[in-house]
């Protein structure tokens, strides 16, 4: 029944390249549990230089309750940095599954100022829990929180808290995945060991945010408003509460990246431990580039459920697809399937991609594969926007006819389509449906 409720709007913002995708994570159902015994060893530095006493935590994401929901505290006792900064856990936690989702934290220490710092904290995002060995070596720094909590701020409401809903697991697995696209976990640099070849980093940005953090993490720690470095820390990055760490500034800039850049900028020196850095900036939004892909005049995109992103090139006639981990998809770019300047697209709820094309007035439908064809929709003047409903109905404006058409379908077949002119429609160009 073509009855939801949308919302149309005379603009719209379309995304014309993939910025910070991750490597979609592949979980083995077969993989064992691990069990008490297994030996994970690791180091803590901030700044380069080790930090000593630091009590080392670990998590795994909550897979089902919600994003931001509290996490699962593993360690069935403390661990703590040694001399050197490294640490051992022998024996002491269990994988609530072999898929859970692991993360290690280490709070406070002694970063090498003479004396701890309570409000030191880093992170590193391992993976799936079932995938740890015994030869596993974890590096926690400032470039591995950068990565990780860039990574998971979508799921993240502190250290303490990441999680998903019960319906987007595999959109946890990709940001998990993500940070070893941005870092080695294991060496603690740039960049990640499954960075495709075609992708570009921004190195000099990952860096500057690190730079910024161990400002902090190098002190004796601080609080907003004190005149510590700690402190400006914590005043330039507070959003709705004012963070008490450095996992919590790092999580406040990843959502509000435009904000107090060039006060935050200062906290970086020019003799600070990560190199190259930014002489200036904008915004700290992190963002991977990718070079190749047939990509010719992109005009739209959208991400399936297993977070490959399909775009749109008006300048080839064709669609390209990136899989999670910024790759082409096999035998990608594809054309076909009637595209003639496709202007819009939308992934329905079996993968398949639904595209308007401004070009030749048509509607085409992709399968997962690639395979085009073109509709029978009727009533189409310039396609401008796609969405589809729950149930399954394709919403297309029209820019040319100043019409709304409801495309009703079946799997990759049209049944009916209707068009829609009421409501003072004038030259629409987006176009989105609310949940009730």
């Amino acid at each position: 029944m073509l009855n939801p409720t949308i919302r149309i709007a005379a603009t719209s913002l379309m995304l014309a390249g993939l910025a910070g995708c991750g490597l979609r994570s592949t979980v083995d159902s077969k993989a064992p549990v691990v069990a008490q015994g297994v030996t994970l060893q690791g180091a803590v530095h901030g700044g380069q230089q080790p930090v000593v006493g630091a009590s080392i935590l670990l998590y795994a994401a909550n897979a089902a309750g919600g994003y931001g929901s509290s996490s699962t505290a593993l360690l069935t006792s403390p661990v703590t940095t040694d001399a050197t900064g490294g640490f051992a856990i022998t024996g002491l936690y269990t994988c609530p599954s072999a898929s859970s989702l692991v993360y290690l934290v280490s709070v406070g220490g002694n970063p090498g100022v003479g004396g701890a710092n309570a409000n030191l904290a880093m992170m590193s995002a391992l993976g799936p829990c079932g995938h740890l060995t015994a030869s596993t070596f974890i590096n926690i720094n400032e470039l591995t929180t950068v990565a990780s909590v860039y990574a998971l701020s979508p799921f993240m409401k502190s250290y303490k808290a990441v999680g998903t809903s019960a319906g987007n697991p595999q959109g946890l697995a990709n940001a998990f995945a993500t940070v070893n696209n941005l870092v080695n976990i294991g060496t603690g640099t740039l960049s990640g060991p499954t960075l495709p070849a075609n992708a570009v980093l921004p190195s000099a940005e990952l860096n500057t945010l690190a730079d910024i953090l161990a400002a902090c993490i190098n002190s004796a720690g601080g609080a907003a408003g004190d005149g510590s470095t700690c402190g400006s820390l914590f005043r330039f990055t507070t959003a709705s509460t004012i963070p008490a760490d450095t996992i919590g500034a790092a999580l406040n800039i990843a959502r509000n990246p435009g904000s107090n850049v060039a006060s935050l900028l200062a906290l970086s020196s020019s003799a600070a431990p990560y190199q190259p850095t930014l002489a200036s900036a904008t915004d700290f939004t992190v963002s991977i580039r990718y070079k190749t892909g047939g990509f010719s005049s992109p005009s739209a995109s959208a991400v399936d459920a297993g977070g490959n992103l399909w775009v749109t090139n008006a300048g080839g006639n064709s669609v390209t697809v990136l899989n999670p981990a910024g790759s082409p998809a096999a035998g990608s770019p594809f054309t076909g399937g009637g595209l003639g300047a496709p202007s819009a697209i939308a992934v329905d709820a079996g993968g398949n991609a639904w595209i308007a094309s401004s070009g030749n007035s048509t509607l085409s439908v992709f399968t997962p594969a690639g395979s085009g064809t073109q509709t029978s929709a009727s009533g189409l003047g310039a396609p401008s926007a796609v969405a589809i409903d729950a149930q399954g109905i394709v919403w297309v404006t029209n820019a040319g006819n100043s019409t709304v058409t409801a495309v009703a379908t079946s799997g990759t077949s049209v049944t009916s389509s209707n068009s829609y002119s009421a409501g003072g429609i004038n030259t629409p160009t987006a176009v989105a449906i609310d949940p009730y």
